[in-house]
This record gives C-alpha cells, sequence and structure tokens, in this order.
C-alpha cells in the first residue's frame, strides 16, 4: 500500500491581509496530479483542514471541490482529522456521506479505527480539554499539566490496541495534532493545550508503525525518528517559515520486505517484537513546487537597493534595514527601492537600543496581536501574578474558538 500524509493546509489563511487562496488552488492541482502518477492508495491529512472554525465560503468551496476530484480518481481513500483552527461539528456534518466515496471524516476524539485493507490507522484529531479530562476547583496547574498528558497517553494507547485487534500483522498508524517535545515550531502556530501543556513525548507513539502528525508547520522527524513526522503546512504561513523546503511524505507498506523485517528483529527480540506493529518499509519527501516565495531580507540602510536586488519577481517579502538613527520615512524608501518586482508586506528597523523612539514600530502590529499576548501583557502592567488567570482566560479562549461555528 502506499499512503501520502500530509496536514495543516489551513484553507482560508491570509498573510498581513494578503489572500493565500491562489497558492492553495495550486497546491492542491499538485496534490491530485500527485496521487495520481504516484499511485496513491490513502492519504492521510492530519488536522487544520481550514484556518478558522468557520472558514470563508470560498475556502470552503475549494475543500469540497478537491473531495469531488479526489472520489472521481476512484483510486485512493483519505482519512481527514480535525485540527485546533477546525470546528469539529463543520468538518463532522458530511462525514456519512464522504464516508460512501472512502473519505472517513473524524472531527471529534472517540473511536476513531479506519481499516484501510493495507493498514489500520488511529485516526485521532486534535484532543480538546473536554475530550481528556473534567476540570476541577482548587487545581494547580501542575495538576493540569499532569493529567492533560496522562490522559493523552491513555487515548493512544487505547487506539493502538484498538487498531491491534483488526491488523492481524498489517501495519499500525497513528495520526495526531498536538506539540512532540523537541520538535521545532515557528510564528504561525498557535497554543492548544493552557500554557502547551498538551506537549508529548515521542514516546507515547511506541507500537505504531508510522506517526503522521499535523500542527507544527516545519517538515521534520522527531527525536530523530524516521516513522514519526509532522508533514508541515503546503505553503509557508508566516515569514519565519520563508527558508523551510515544503513537502509531503510517502509511505511504503511492502508486505514481503516487511515480513524479512519483521523476522530479524524478531529472532534477537521477540517479546519486544511482539508489541510493536509491522514496519513501514519506505518514507521519503516529495518537495512541494513553491507557487509564491517568501523572503526575509535584512538590509542596510547605505546599500538598500543593493541588498533588494536578489529578491526573487513576485516574491512576498519582510525587509528589517539596519539603521544608525530612526527615520520616519523608511518604508516608503524601502517600497520605492523594490520598483515593482517584488511586494513588500513589511518593514522594520534594526536600530541600537539607545536610538529606539516611541514612534518606531517595535511592538507587534494589530495583524500579529493575539488575545492570548494581549492578556499577558495586561497583567503584567497591573502587576497580577497571572498563572492561574492565564490558565482560565485560555480555556475561556478555547471555548469561544470552538463555539464560533454555532
Amino acid at each position: 500500500m502506499r499512503i501520502l500524509h500530509t496536514a495543516d493546509w489551513h484553507l482560508g489563511a491570509r498573510l498581513v491581509e494578503r489572500d493565500r487562496l491562489p497558492e492553495q488552488v495550486a497546491f492542491l492541482d499538485w496534490l491530485i496530479d500527485t496521487l495520481r502518477s504516484e499511485k496513491i492508495d490513502a492519504l492521510l491529512l492530519s488536522g487544520d483542514v481550514f484556518d478558522a472554525a468557520n472558514p470563508p465560503q470560498d475556502a470552503v468551496a475549494l475543500y469540497f471541490d478537491f473531495l469531488k476530484r479526489l472520489a472521481d480518481l476512484q483510486t485512493v481513500k483519505a482519512v481527514i482529522t480535525g485540527g485546533n483552527h477546525d470546528s469539529a461539528s463543520h468538518l463532522n456534518a458530511p462525514r456519512e456521506l464522504l464516508r460512501r466515496f472512502e473519505v472517513h471524516v473524524f472531527g471529534h476524539a472517540g473511536d476513531n479505527v479506519v481499516d484501510l485493507g493495507g493498514a489500520v490507522v488511529a485516526a485521532v484529531p486534535f484532543l480538546r480539554e473536554r475530550d481528556l479530562r473534567q476540570a476541577a476547583p482548587g487545581e494547580t496547574l501542575a495538576t493540569v499539566h499532569e493529567q492533560v498528558r496522562a490522559a493523552i497517553r491513555a487515548h493512544y494507547a487505547a487506539q493502538l490496541a484498538a487498531c491491534r485487534e483488526i491488523a492481524n500483522g498489517r501495519p499500525v498508524i497513528a495520526m495526531g495534532h498536538l506539540t512532540v517535545l523537541g520538535a521545532t515550531t515557528s510564528d504561525s502556530e498557535r497554543d492548544i493545550h493552557i500554557g502547551n501543556l498538551g506537549s508529548v513525548g515521542a514516546d507515547i507513539f511506541d507500537g505504531f508503525g508510522y506517526t503522521a502528525l499535523g500542527h507544527l508547520h516545519r517538515p521534520q522527524k522527531v527525536a530523530s525518528n524516521e516513522t514519526i513526522r509532522y508533514s508541515g503546512s503546503p505553503i509557508p504561513l508566516s515569514f519565519s517559515e520563508a527558508a523551510d523546503a515544503k513537502s509531503v511524505v510517502i509511505i511504503d507498506t511492502e508486505p514481503e520486505a516487511c515480513t524479512a523485517e519483521r523476522g530479524r528483529t524478531q529472532s534477537s527480540s521477540s517479546k519486544k517484537t511482539s508489541l510493536r506493529s509491522p514496519p513501514l518499509c519506505g518514507v521519503k519527501l516529495l518537495p512541494i513546487p513553491t507557487t509564491r516565495a517568501l523572503v526575509r531580507v535584512k538590509a542596510n540602510r547605505a546599500t538598500l537597493a543593493a541588498d533588494l536586488a536578489n529578491v526573487p519577481a513576485t516574491a512576498w517579502a519582510e525587509v528589517t534595514v539596519k539603521l544608525d538613527a530612526p527615520e520616519p520615512d523608511l518604508d516608503r524608501q524601502v517600497r520605492e527601492a523594490a520598483v515593482g518586482r517584488f511586494e513588500v508586506l513589511k518593514v522594520l528597523a534594526d536600530l541600537p537600543v539607545s536610538e529606539t523612539a516611541p514612534w518606531q514600530s517595535t511592538a507587534p502590529t494589530l495583524h500579529d496581536l493575539q488575545p492570548r499576548d494581549v492578556f499577558r501583557e495586561l497583567l503584567q502592567e497591573k502587576q497580577i501574578e497571572g498563572d492561574e488567570l492565564t490558565a482560565v482566560f485560555d480555556e475561556l479562549l478555547a471555548l469561544r474558538e470552538e463555539k464560533v461555528i454555532l
């Protein structure tokens, strides 16, 4: 069986108020072609299909157009799980209809086992706080931390056991939308549990042949393990991802090779191997073509035009200019230096600390501000000890995000 792992499409996302839909259309066109040319049998989409719980209609239309084209192939099964940006009820609404086309959607946690034929999948979506624990008065953050991690571990253990009951020697794959300790983040991810308490160790996936992760936008393996991977987002969602090489992951299961590998491993440690899923005998990255480049440029005021000369045409740029003193007209100067070759989305000034002026935009723009950050700044300004209040605020914000679709 041949499986393609992707995640974090964030359909409907914008960057500094620029629409990303044309880039997402190009990616999905490429993905359909890839599913056909690579002879893919199953598609795994590990959360954050949309960028918001109530996505714009053109993003919803793009999603259903893709599913229609997927069904037209008649060769590819799909498993789609919800992420922290998704509304579980919104994703689940057409699930019974989609199941008739071998598209299995899981917005909520529960019994999420899918038999794909060549492999069995534990299709675990983003685990919300209410899926994991019941809050109690007077709890400390340490108690919440411990309970959340223990509950996530128990959920994966239960899903692994359920998969093994029907696997009969076939590979077992996990899906997840969460932060695994040791992985590299970027600026565009949102904390998905209180204070990121949902971060877990990679050992919770012991026993799975492959773990298809979503939430972190940089493609990467976890804990140096080739079979625990974030596919990453298909397009860069912030300038912090400008240098990332975007890709999807293709996983191959080869029954004869896997059987031989399992036999060699069993001869050295039969007890340990009996608790593991059969290995997947091939994991490779397939680069995604870049539709629009994002670039971060560092420039000096004296050599501004020369420093911008090598920025690719049609790129979107974040330009940081090193200055000796404030220049109120810096934004215009940078945009004129771009001379229509590319679009400047952000202009930042790199000033000596002694020269920083009140007018300078050293703080984040309104677009960059997040409610959690504003609340933390308020607590700091009022000199309020904020750990417990922050935890409550994050819970309320999570509830609001879940219910915004209603």
